[in-house]
């Protein structure tokens, strides 16, 4: 109920009232100035009505005054709390973005601004690490710490663990003096339970009106800021620049054809084959194409990293296997290979859709390998971990790609739910005069054999290669010695056809 409708609710019964009193008195007081000089009554009831008025008026203005202090003091609570964060102390989205609008000015008279968006790195694993309750303290130590940098700043909550600033100036220099200061006091960290935790922060900066003088452009321009910050690596900060946009334009083009390219049938898997040491092919790796009708067709290198921006890997990721399941029948005695984003396994949909589509098309899983690549495994969390788990429990093989291209050691092959490890095509190439590579390729296939891990040697293109790899103690092949990525048909008839050890075809 707002304040007018309070007083009215309040005081009209009262008002009522007193209009009574106040007509009785004049009648009484009007009967004793104009009636018999003795009529002492009706002046006494006109100086008691006339009292009780004057009390009753009293009374009011004291309640009235309270009912209003108690109105204001409710809508104070009430805008309170729809603007401040109670947890962290900054302000909600709402009144930050009313609070942006007013700071870049009017038409007439734009002023300068600076929109820094802030996201604290890694805010999952610090929930998971230290519990829920420090995240909440580093969310609020992150405020704190913005506070006092930026004293003459507005910070508010734009997430979950998103903040933004805004800014009263539009001078470079300073603002790259003091986002320096934050990102320190940040690594500095937050005590917790005795111990220094160190924090990480992404930023991206969007000045008003150099880059853009309307609200909404500006937080877009800042958000795109942050995700360069993000994709570079995380704990820096990036300010917004023209290029962005345009890749920010090419990526929405990609995004959009390719969601109507799942649709429109333009995708297809290319199977390449994966022979053991005597040559029969023993399975097939899938690989995803886009044959654009403009463009012809793409390679997955061009199009897989914009997806993975957004969900539309899962989109992709469920169509590969879907069509994977629908090819096997045409390989018979062969297991299919495919390949999972990073991306997708961050979300827990990966198990559920694999476990759908096994039951709508009827096959089983055992006859897929599922393959990661050696980038994610070194950044797995214990989540992916599960998921993987939870992947081979439906009876998936997993397999490590890429080995030997980032910090993956050996230690990983004890603790990382795989079964088999296919060795990069640069130590393959390397083997006939690298003897660095010759090491590692053998002593990979020593620990593979005690673990009863399958090495793949990948990126076979030559006899001699497949000879040394094959003496360095890899199990199975792969590469263009073996056969091209081809069509299904076309894979097909090579299976058909493998009868003998495979020869050259590519």
């Amino acid at each position: 109920m707002s304040i007018l409708a309070t007083i009215k609710d309040h005081s009209g019964r009262i008002y009522r009232g007193i209009q009574t009193l106040l007509v009785s008195s004049i009648a009484a007081t009007a009967i004793a100035t104009f009636g018999p000089a003795e009529n002492a009554a009706a002046l006494a009831l006109s100086v008691a009505a006339t009292g009780l008025a004057l009390l009753v008026l009293m009374y009011m203005r004291s309640s009235v005054v309270q009912r209003l202090q108690s109105a204001a003091d409710a809508e104070a609570e009430k805008h309170r709390f729809l603007s401040v964060d109670a947890m962290t102390g900054a302000m909600t989205r709402r009144y930050f973005l009313e609070a942006l609008s007013d700071s870049l000015g009017t038409l007439r008279n734009r002023r300068q601004a600076s929109l820094l968006l802030i996201d604290l790195d890694h805010f999952k694993q610090l929930n998971d690490t230290f519990g829920h309750q420090f995240g909440d303290l580093a969310l609020a130590y992150l405020v704190k710490e913005a506070e006092r940098i930026f004293a003459d700043g507005i910070i508010g909550r734009l997430g979950g663990d998103e903040f933004g600033v805004i800014v009263p100036h539009g001078d470079a220099a300073a603002l790259n003096k003091d986002v320096r200061r934050l990102l320190d006091a940040m690594r500095a960290g937050k005590r917790h339970e005795g111990k220094v935790v160190p924090l990480s922060i992404s930023l991206g900066v969007a000045l008003a009106p150099l880059h853009a003088s309307n609200p909404t452009e500006l937080m877009l321009l800042a958000d795109l800021a942050l995700y360069e910050s993000k994709a570079a690596g995380r704990g820096r900060v990036t300010v917004f620049d023209e290029e962005m946009l345009s890749d920010k334009r090419y990526r929405r083009l990609v995004e959009r054809e390719l969601r109507a390219a799942v649709y429109l049938g333009e995708l297809e898997l290319h199977y390449q084959p994966i022979v053991g040491a005597e040559g029969p092919i023993d399975a097939l790796e899938g690989l995803i194409r886009w044959r654009h009708p403009v463009r012809g067709l793409i390679s997955p290198a061009e199009f897989i990293p914009i997806a993975e921006r957004s969900t539309l890997i899962d989109m992709i990721g469920e169509w590969v296997f879907k069509r994977a399941c629908a090819d096997i029948g045409q390989f018979p005695g062969r297991r299919i290979s495919i390949n999972v984003s990073g991306e997708q396994l961050k979300r827990d949909e990966i198990v559920t859709m694999c476990d759908r589509v096994l039951r709508e098309t009827g096959r089983s899983a055992s006859e897929f390998i599922i393959e990661i690549t050696e980038t994610v495994a070194t950044a797995a969390t214990p989540e992916i971990l599960r998921r993987l788990e939870a992947l081979r429990g439906l009876g998936f093989d997993i397999a490590l790609d890429d080995f030997g291209t980032g910090h993956c050691g050996f230690n990983y092959l004890k603790t990382l739910p795989i079964d088999c490890v296919k060795i990069d095509r640069s130590y393959i190439r390397s083997l006939a005069h690298d003897q660095v590579a010759q090491i590692f390729v053998s002593a990979l296939a020593q620990i593979a054999r005690i673990q009863d891990i399958t090495i793949v040697a990948e990126g076979v293109e030559t006899s001699e290669e497949f000879t040394l790899a094959r003496a360095a103690g890899c199990s199975r092949f792969q590469g263009y010695f073996f056969g091209k990525p081809a069509p299904r048909d076309k894979t097909s008839a090579l299976c058909a056809a493998d009868n003998q050890p495979l020869a050259l075809s590519a």
